[in-house]
Formats: structure tokens, C-alpha cells, sequence
């Protein structure tokens, strides 16, 4: 009976009351309080962890955030890619993506390994589609059409399309769970260019720079597309943390930023 009565008491306290030490037990305060002030706490306690640790982390050193637009690049290759983006369906131009890929694509190999997470579902059902007008794998016809010869993967949740065309495979990825990033698809494969154009949350993003840091080739970069300015801290945290031989730049984009992640050679 006592057995029973807990278990009311925890449902009642996690699902009706919302305790937030239910659900975020790593942010609880070891300190005695009402449960109000517990919650309180629990809510400074998550929305400050970020603030804190960036203003540490910049304290030996902040990263500088560049502006696409002032990056120098193949005017021809850069209007070349914002056609193409345009005309398959993606939406990267106009976040000003195809400046930074101008930049990127040329460091790069000339037949680059790429891999994109997050290749647009059009099923409204899924966290971040691009809604039932969007066009599934539009970029990576982009990157087909300019490297023909190169070794193209796409990953996505949305297994109704992942459907391979050309020198294009794809293969099923959440990316909320670490073990699916790796497939037989890839191969044990290193890369070029990896993209997170995914969910846009931090803890997912954290998932990919995982994977890519094992993953990527000398010379090879991730790009990290559609970061709020609300999620910045967690990046200037990242540049703290990471050691050569990998370097991490920020990038104001038109209406967003994005992080690359560089693994020099």
C-alpha cells in the first residue's frame, strides 16, 4: 500500500503540481526549502548555468563573430550556389548560407566526402520540417549537381525520404540518440564537410560535433546552420573547451549565426 501511495505522491508531484526536481534532478540545490522555493531555484539554477559558464570561459579568451558578408569568396562560385539553392527548393540563400559555402567548398577537397543531417522533411508531424511545401533533399541535389563524383550522404529522422538518387545515399538519424549517427551506409566514413541543418537545438547540435569530431577529415569542417542568438553562450562555452588541432568560428548569417568547426591539417 505504501508502495502505491509513492507512486501517487510522485505522479502527482511530477505531472500536476510540475515539480521541476522530477525532471531536471542534475539543476536541484542541495539545500532544504519549500517546494516553491525549490522550483525557484531549480528555474535560476538552468537559465544561469549557460550565462555562467560563458562569461568563464570568455574570461581567457572570447571568440570573434564575423560577419558572412565580409567574407571574400568566388563571387561567381557564390552566385552559382544561390541559384542552385534557389531553384531545387532550399532555403539557404536566403539565410545567406551560400556565402559561407563559397568560402568553405573552396578550402575543401575538390570531390569532397559530404554528409548532411537534417535534410527537410515535408511531414508537418515531425519537429523541425520545413512544412508540407518544403522540398526534401534540396540542398544535397545542389551539392550532387556541383560534385558529381564525390561520396554524398543525407540523414534524417523522416524515414519516408530518404531516398537515394545519383551518387546521394541516405540513411535514418535522430539525432536525440548518439548510436544512430554511425551506419553501415557511412561506413566508418570520414568527411569532408559535415552539416547539422537538423532539430536546432543545442543538445542535438552537441551530438553531431561529437560525431564529427572523430569524423572529420584534416582540413575538414562542421557547419553547424540556424543558431538563435539566444543559443550563442552554449557555442562560446564549445570554443573553450575544444583544443587544437580544431578551431571554432562563429558567423553572423542574415537573419541567424552559424558555427563551423574546423579540423586543421
Amino acid at each position: 500500500m505504501l508502495k502505491f501511495l509513492n507512486k501517487v505522491n510522485h505522479y502527482i508531484n511530477r505531472n500536476i503540481l510540475k515539480k521541476l526536481k522530477y525532471d531536471f534532478e542534475e539543476f536541484i540545490p542541495n539545500s532544504k526549502g519549500s517546494s516553491k522555493t525549490i522550483n525557484k531555484l531549480v528555474k535560476i539554477n538552468i537559465n544561469d548555468l549557460t550565462t555562467n559558464l560563458m562569461s568563464i570561459s570568455n574570461f581567457f579568451g572570447k571568440v570573434d563573430i564575423r560577419s558572412v558578408e565580409s567574407l571574400k569568396v568566388d563571387k561567381e562560385f557564390r552566385e552559382r550556389l544561390k541559384i542552385l539553392f534557389n531553384n531545387n527548393g532550399s532555403d539557404k540563400s536566403v539565410h545567406g548560407y551560400h556565402i559561407l559555402y563559397a568560402k568553405l567548398l573552396k578550402e575543401i577537397s575538390e570531390n569532397p566526402t559530404i554528409l548532411e543531417i537534417g535534410i527537410g522533411s515535408n511531414n508537418i508531424s515531425i519537429p523541425s520540417n520545413m512544412g508540407e511545401e518544403g522540398f526534401p533533399g534540396a540542398s544535397l541535389k545542389v551539392f550532387s549537381e556541383i560534385y558529381p563524383h564525390s561520396e554524398i550522404f543525407g540523414a534524417d529522422i523522416d524515414k519516408q525520404i530518404l531516398k537515394n538518387f545519383k551518387n546521394v545515399k541516405m540513411y535514418y538519424l535522430d539525432q536525440n540518440d548518439l548510436k544512430t549517427y554511425n551506419n553501415d551506409i557511412i561506413n566508418e566514413k570520414y568527411f569532408d564537410l559535415i552539416i547539422d541543418d537538423g532539430l536546432h537545438m543545442q543538445s542535438a547540435n552537441l551530438n553531431t560535433l561529437i560525431f564529427a569530431l572523430e569524423r572529420l577529415k584534416p582540413g575538414g569542417v562542421l557547419v553547424i546552420e540556424d543558431i538563435t542568438i539566444s543559443a550563442l553562450n552554449t557555442w562560446h562555452i564549445t570554443d573553450g573547451l575544444l583544443k587544437d588541432p580544431y578551431k571554432l568560428s562563429i558567423y553572423k548569417c542574415f537573419d541567424n549565426y552559424a558555427v563551423t568547426v574546423e579540423l586543421k591539417k
